[in-house]
């Protein structure tokens, strides 16, 4: 990899432990059992009006705006918190009521959704910190430990679902059928007696819907902006007056290249999901899209710090990071923490004059480029060269390795990973630099919409679980669990992550999906590799 030295101090940096804030706090926590409390009840009425043929839209709506609040992690105020808690409320007093009223005008038996929490129209930020804690200590005597964190890991794989579905809304698809999914998940989590085997039964059916969503927007992405290919992308400052664009939402990447055309000021992009927005062409078509600043690990702290102009954090992006300066952080996200400002309508000139009125980059500084990218025919190609010899017994075992972060461990671990992989076996190495005879490079930055690209491929000659395939995910975020449970879906036999910082994926849900989905953490890469080719 080329930065050697910032990749070290990368590796060093832990925002988790700096801060101290590898998980949400207990009020946080405490809110967000209130919110989700609505968000439940609301599914079972809007799953009971489906299923007398009418299936509000403002429902549908409601359930995905208020998750956003769910998935940002974001503290509320007074102001914000009451006026979040009262639309959800009187949507789900309407929701009742139509639910009700159809019921009776056509001698339907309605059904009545019996919770352990009691709704008091007190919508103070206080009472609902102390309404939240005791609910969550009711469901955790509920609860038993297997139940409760399966009943986690769903929550997880239903916000990866819905960032990626409201992703693929912002490029002008309605995945409206997903709002099904969602509330059925949260109505799921209505029913504290429902046993952990159909909890797990839940999780997989609603597993290839992440996977599902990522193809789409991969057809979707390249339908817009042209088909991905292989660029040299800087990682350089130039001077000038600058713009950082932080997330995954490339929708709203163009806007803002839109609104700051001729304005003299250059954008740079930031984390692993935007970084790929360098390898689609149309995009690339915005002389001022200027390159990509920080490593591509996802140290906001450090690289927010460092940036002299404005940031706009897309949806979904803030973490934590509001202090760092106030009146240059900028989100879409429906609530905005404190220390930042919230754009409203697609309206850009806030976050294009905090940029003008910043320093910006007075000298920049040159730093080597880097291939982003992949051609799909080199890969189709060396993808059926690979499942020849598999055919042949030639090659006994596939290895997919992905992104070196967050630990310098990882350098040193496939450092000797590539040099102890068998002759007869092969590597596919995803934004990894190693390439050999038995292995191929593949500069993606391990983006999860590759990969399922890569295993599209794969399947179109033979089914997955058909192939002696170990994957090795070395990159943690957000997204971690439910890529995971629908690599195993798919039928990849052996998946190996690395430890991943607490602030990013809950130890505890590691190990339940180590006992239930048959994971592995790193361990020593002669051991390793030894494992993965038993019985192959």
């Amino acid at each position: 990899m080329s930065n050697n030295n910032d990749s070290q101090k990368s590796q060093e940096f832990d925002e988790c432990k700096l801060r101290a804030i590898c998980s949400i706090s207990p009020h946080l926590s405490a809110i967000q059992e209130i919110i989700l409390s609505y968000l439940k009840e609301l599914s079972f009425y809007l799953l009971e009006l489906g299923k007398i043929g009418t299936e509000d839209e403002i429902m549908k709506h409601c359930v995905l705006g208020a998750l956003s609040v769910i998935v940002a992690n974001s503290d509320l105020n007074q102001e914000q918190y009451k006026e979040l808690i009262l639309s959800l409320d009187q949507n789900l007093a309407q929701s009742k009521k139509v639910y009700f009223d159809i019921c009776e005008k056509n001698n339907i038996s309605p059904h009545f959704l019996k919770t352990h929490f009691k709704r008091i129209k007190d919508f103070s930020l206080n009472n609902g910190i102390k309404r939240g804690e005791k609910y969550s200590q009711i469901k955790n005597n509920i609860l038993t430990v297997e139940q409760r964190n399966l009943f986690d890991i769903m929550l997880m794989l239903l916000k990866s679902i819905y960032i990626k579905a409201f992703e693929l809304k912002s490029l002008g698809e309605e995945p409206y059928e997903i709002c099904r999914a969602l509330a059925s998940m949260l109505n799921l989590m209505n029913f504290l007696d429902t046993p952990a085997e159909k909890i797990k039964e839940v999780i997989v059916e609603n597993g290839l819907i992440f996977y599902n969503l990522l193809n789409r927007l991969i057809v979707k992405k390249q339908e817009l902006y042209g088909k991905m290919d292989e660029k040299e992308t800087s990682f350089s400052t130039i001077p000038g007056k600058a713009i950082m664009v932080v997330g995954c939402d490339i929708k709203e990447l163009e806007m803002v290249l839109q609104a700051t055309e001729g304005k003299n000021i250059d954008v740079y992009t930031h984390g692993l999901d935007m970084i790929m927005a360098h390898t689609f062409p149309k995009l690339r078509e915005y002389k001022h899209l200027v390159g990509h600043f920080g490593q591509w690990y996802d140290n906001a702290l450090l690289d927010f710090v460092m940036f002299p102009g404005s940031i706009l954090m897309t949806k979904h992006a803030v973490q934590k990071s509001e202090y760092l300066y106030r009146g240059r952080l900028f989100t879409t996200d429906l609530i905005a923490p404190r220390g930042v400002i919230r754009i409203i309508d697609n309206n850009y000139e806030p976050l294009i004059e905090a940029a003008l009125s910043a320093k910006g980059f007075r000298k920049g500084q040159q730093r080597p480029q880097m291939k982003i990218g992949f051609s799909e025919e080199e890969l189709s190609v060396k993808v059926n060269e690979v499942l020849d010899k598999i055919e042949k017994n030639e090659i006994k075992h596939l290895y997919i390795v992905g992104l070196l972060n967050y630990e310098r461990t990882h350098k040193d671990y496939f450092d000797k990973f590539f040099k102890l992989v068998p002759k007869d076996c092969f590597v596919f190495s995803f934004a990894y630099e190693k390439s050999g005879k038995n292995i191929m490079h593949i500069n993606s930055i391990f983006d999860y919409a590759v990969i399922c690209k890569f295993l599209e491929l794969l399947s179109k000659r033979k089914p997955i679980n058909e192939i002696p395939i170990s994957m090795f995910l070395t990159n943690c975020h957000r997204h971690t669990i439910a890529s995971i449970i629908n690599l195993k879906i798919l039928g990849v036999r052996n998946i190996y992550i690395s430890k991943c910082p607490p602030n990013l994926v809950n130890p505890t849900l590691i190990n339940i999906m180590k006992t239930t989905f048959g994971i592995h953490e790193f361990f020593d890469p002669k051991e390793d590799i030894a494992k993965t080719l038993e019985g192959s």
